[in-house]
C-alpha cells in the first residue's frame, strides 16, 4: 500500500531529512487518509516506529473531494518537505520521490 511506503521511509528507515540535513524524527503520527479504490475513510496512527491503518465505517461521499490530513509530532520536522514527500508518495511520482531522500543518507 502506498501509505506504507511513506511511513516506512519516515518512521523505520529514517531516510527523510530536513533542509538543515537533520534526520526528521516522528514521535506521534495521526490522520485521516483516502486510499484509491476504497470507499471508506482510513485512520492512520503511529507512535515512534509503529503505525496502523484502520478503515472506518464512514464512506467518502461520491461528490465530495477526498482530503488527506496528517498531524506529526516530533523533532527536526519540516512541514514543506513532509508535505511534498506525502504528495509524491500518494501520486507515485518516482522521479520526485528519489530527489527527496537518498537511501545512503540513513540517519543514525
Amino acid at each position: 500500500m502506498i501509505y506504507q511506503q511513506f511511513c516506512y521511509n519516515l518512521l523505520w528507515e529514517k531516510t527523510v531529512r530536513n533542509k538543515d540535513n537533520h534526520c526528521m524524527e516522528v514521535i506521534r503520527l495521526k490522520g485521516l487518509v483516502s486510499i484509491k479504490d476504497k470507499p471508506q475513510q482510513v485512520i492512520v496512527q503511529g507512535v515512534h516506529e509503529l503505525y496502523d491503518l484502520e478503515e472506518t465505517p464512514v464512506s467518502w461521499k461520491g461528490d465530495t473531494e477526498r482530503t488527506n490530513r496528517l498531524v506529526l509530532i516530533g523533532r527536526n520536522l519540516d512541514k514543506d518537505i513532509l508535505k511534498q514527500l506525502f504528495i509524491t508518495t500518494v501520486t507515485e511520482t518516482e522521479k520526485q520521490w528519489t530527489a527527496l531522500f537518498k537511501e545512503d543518507q540513513v540517519c543514525t
